[in-house]
């Protein structure tokens, strides 16, 4: 076997603080992509802002039907005593049974590529996403690129520590740390990647 195929990156992992333009960086690859006629389906997080401007939530979009979004959280005080959810982000209030629903199906995509934006505390209060998330990543699935937003490390829960240190051992994954001096270069430095993790390996 041709070890440099062996080894091909085929995972992208974009990580930073929040705010610093991974959801955006996401987005424009898959306008890339679609410009390019690839198959590609995901979804990503956006932020929700109030009248004054705020945020008050995040919601999910579907990246292949950006009109259908489900609820991921809200402020407590934006929403009513009976919405009150047991998983809980600080102030906000996670919306798991939307949350599972909208993005559940997403993995059993057909695509050559998947965005999942973003691996993180909401999202991993779901059992169902978590394993789905294994699965895509050490287990069976025939998804040949994936590209995925993940927290910095030490944002990263106690309880899901191993998952996030196998996604940073693992050869097939890059690890890119977005940055105000990078992040304008990262679509134009990441295409190619997917263009070569796309195409059939070598044997």
């Amino acid at each position: 076997m041709d070890t440099g195929a062996a080894l091909r990156v085929s995972r992208v992992l974009l990580t930073g603080p929040p705010g610093i333009g991974k959801t955006t960086l996401c987005k424009k690859l898959a306008l890339m992509m679609e410009e390019q006629s690839y198959k590609f389906d995901g979804f990503y997080t956006e932020e929700v802002r109030g009248q004054s401007g705020s945020r008050i939530g995040f919601d999910v979009v579907l990246m292949k039907n950006r009109d259908e979004k489900s609820t991921l959280a809200r402020i407590e005080n934006v929403i009513n005593q009976s919405q009150h959810s047991k998983y809980k982000v600080g102030n906000y209030h996670v919306f798991l049974n939307d949350f599972e629903a909208t993005v559940l199906p997403v993995f059993d995509s057909n695509a050559d590529i998947l965005i999942i934006d973003e691996i993180g505390k909401m999202e991993l209060f779901s059992q169902r996403f978590h394993d789905k998330i294994v699965k895509l990543f050490f287990g069976t699935s025939k998804i040949p690129f994936i590209i995925a937003t993940i927290p910095q490390m030490h944002k990263v829960p106690q309880r899901h520590l191993s998952l996030f240190q196998k996604l940073h051992a693992d050869k097939r994954c890059k690890i890119i740390n977005v940055n105000r001096q990078n992040r304008d270069n990262l679509p134009g430095e990441i295409f190619p990647l997917i263009s070569q993790g796309t195409q059939a390996p070598f044997f």
